[in-house]
């Protein structure tokens, strides 16, 4: 399992809720429910990553985007991840 403190831990699980744990990052799927213009969002989210320049595994597919983060020189999650993380997250809330 990547690594995580305790403290990121109960940030994304309290605050991240569409965010998940798994062995290779922390991951959210974007449903294309949310926007049609998926190309949009993943041009947004690489916006996001350029200003902090700390850029997410991305696969894009008809039915909307996986995102996956972590600090690959690190092998864990750290503060750069759960701050992208709320960037992409007040992404998607502002396209609702």
């Amino acid at each position: 399992m990547i690594e995580i403190s305790d403290g990121l831990d109960k940030k994304l699980k309290d605050e991240l809720l569409n965010w998940s744990l798994s062995d290779n990052g922390i991951n959210r799927w974007i449903s294309r429910d949310v926007s049609t213009n998926i190309g949009g969002i993943v041009s947004h989210i690489w916006d996001l990553a350029e200003d902090a320049n700390h850029h997410p595994d991305m696969v894009v597919g008809y039915k909307g985007i996986s995102v996956k983060i972590m600090t690959h020189d690190k092998n864990a999650i750290t503060d750069k991840d759960i701050n992208l993380a709320h960037k992409i997250e007040n992404l998607i809330l502002s396209l609702n």
